[in-house]
């Protein structure tokens, strides 16, 4: 046996015993313990640090996965943990049939915060954004950021639609409360889709998208509001990417075709310009308006080389008409806010084409909405302006619209003029309308601008603006969009007549 307190001594006495034929010996022996208490305490520390290593290995573990599954800026859920969220949600769903939904939430302003007051105010926004999503949800529900200014949202367990809707309603009434940033009040908005497992979707990837899809149309309809994805929705989005993909082949294949609506005369009751429109033959749908697939090509980019192809086409057919002798038209061209954005490129294309075509600068008029105006005012001033000093006419299209302010047309160089159709239209039934009709034919004439009067189709909204002092009209009163024999019949005809009359 040892000595009971052995681990306090240095030297130990061991003492064993023995029987051997009936008798007992006791074998004693002295034994070292020092080297024995050093393994010991040796041991004992490297037992200490081998804990703590593991524990901090455990510690970093957890931080690694809190990354991998958080948002560094609001320490929310990422979509890595949303999903997996989700996934678990909708596999409980379906065992025990019950109701769950997935929003997706969009900033409305965002950008605009950014912009004005900066990217760390931009973060900080966002940190307090989530903070008050946080205290404004159940506990029950799980929120997660997916990055820039969007969010998504978990409502799983609802009794009922009733319960989804009170719930995305409590989040837009919690933005009605001001944000307070850098000591200065910010006044925000969200939009809200929402897709309802098991109606829009049996799985996350469906689930999301719809969400998605459903936060694109608040978006649409004025914002800072929810909607529910619905049927027709899903199926709007699946055609419009099923255009799409037949929109980047629409040119190779020449489905594209430019239409001309005639411009005429007040005075002369003679042709005098055209508006180049664009159609798409579509192999399967029929022949489709620009409303049909320019927002489409808007989206995807493709505006940009359709838009080249449409400014060329109509150079190129208008530079053809005077070659033939038929009375030299101006020819309009829409241009659109995707081209206006690469404002050097416009500019070098406009001056390419022109030179290829030949096409003398004073029978180009290239139209543009107010809303290109007023979002792309710090560079169109100068943009149009240079293509002004070449010759070319600028129109602005749908005039009243969009936008109230009249500003631009003073700093602008504009040419015409060209009242929207709404308004021509609403003439023979609305005092309002010919109200507006008339003062916007003053405020043109007063500036010396040109004035085009859009969707004229009866003879009494003729005579108006006649008596007005309009001076072209465009409509299916004279005229319907044409493809290009057509018109061509119209010059020749008109050629014709001119000469019979010995008009100049």
């Amino acid at each position: 046996m040892l000595c009971a307190d052995a681990s306090k001594l240095s030297i130990i006495k061991s003492v064993v015993s023995l029987k051997y034929k009936d008798k007992e010996y006791l074998i004693e022996s002295l034994i070292d313990n020092s080297e024995r208490k050093a393994m010991q305490n040796q041991l004992t520390h490297s037992n200490q640090y081998l804990q703590q290593e593991i524990q901090k290995r455990i510690e970093t573990q957890d931080k690694i996965h809190h990354l991998a599954y958080h948002d560094h800026l609001t320490g929310l859920p990422n979509r890595l943990h949303f999903n997996d969220q989700l996934n678990h949600a909708v596999q409980q769903a379906i065992q025990s049939n019950h109701i769950l939904a997935v929003m997706f939430l969009d900033l409305d302003i965002f950008k605009m915060v950014n912009d004005t007051m900066g990217h760390d105010a931009g973060d900080q926004l966002l940190k307090v954004v989530s903070e008050r999503l946080v205290k404004t949800l159940r506990k029950t529900d799980i929120i997660a950021r997916l990055g820039g200014d969007e969010f998504i949202i978990l409502i799983d367990h609802a009794e009922n639609i009733q319960e989804i809707c009170g719930i995305a309603e409590s989040i837009l009434d919690s933005f009605r409360e001001s944000f307070q940033l850098h000591g200065k009040e910010c006044f925000l908005t969200t939009s809200i889709g929402i897709a309802l497992y098991p109606d829009d979707g049996q799985d996350n990837e469906t689930l999301l998208k719809n969400a998605d899809i459903a936060m694109y149309r608040a978006k649409e309809k004025g914002k800072n509001q929810y909607v529910i994805c619905s049927p027709v929705m899903k199926s709007s989005v699946t055609e419009n990417m099923n255009l799409a993909n037949d929109l980047y082949r629409a040119m190779e294949r020449n489905e594209l075709e430019l239409y001309y609506q005639p411009q005429v005369s007040c005075s002369s009751n003679y042709i005098v310009g055209a508006e180049a429109l664009l159609r798409w033959h579509h192999p399967e749908l029929g022949t489709l308006s620009p409303s049909k697939f320019i927002p489409i090509a808007e989206q995807t980019g493709l505006i940009i080389p359709i838009g080249e192809w449409v400014l060329r086409s109509a150079c190129t057919q208008n530079k053809r008409w005077h070659n033939a002798g038929y009375s030299k038209l101006r020819v309009g061209v829409n241009l659109s806010v995707k081209q206006f954005q690469n404002h050097t490129q416009l500019l070098r294309q406009v001056e390419d084409i022109l030179k290829d075509t030949g096409l003398a600068p004073e029978y180009l008029e290239l139209e543009l909405t107010e809303s290109i105006a007023m979002k792309e005012k710090s560079h169109v001033a100068e943009t149009l302006n240079i293509l002004k000093n070449h010759g070319i006419r600028i129109a602005i299209d749908d005039f009243g619209m969009e936008y109230s302010s009249l500003s631009y047309l003073k700093h602008l160089p504009i040419d015409t003029i060209k009242i929207a159709m709404p308004f021509v239209q609403g003439i023979e039934v609305s005092n309002v309308d010919e109200a507006i009709t008339k003062a916007v034919i003053v405020l043109a004439k007063s500036m010396g601008k040109g004035i085009i009067a859009e969707g004229v189709e009866t003879e009494s909204q003729m005579v108006f603006l006649t008596q007005r002092m309009c001076d072209e009209i465009q409509g299916f009163h004279y005229f319907k969009p044409m493809p290009v024999d057509q018109m061509e019949e119209l010059l020749k005809k008109e050629k014709e007549t001119c000469a019979a009359s010995k008009c100049v």
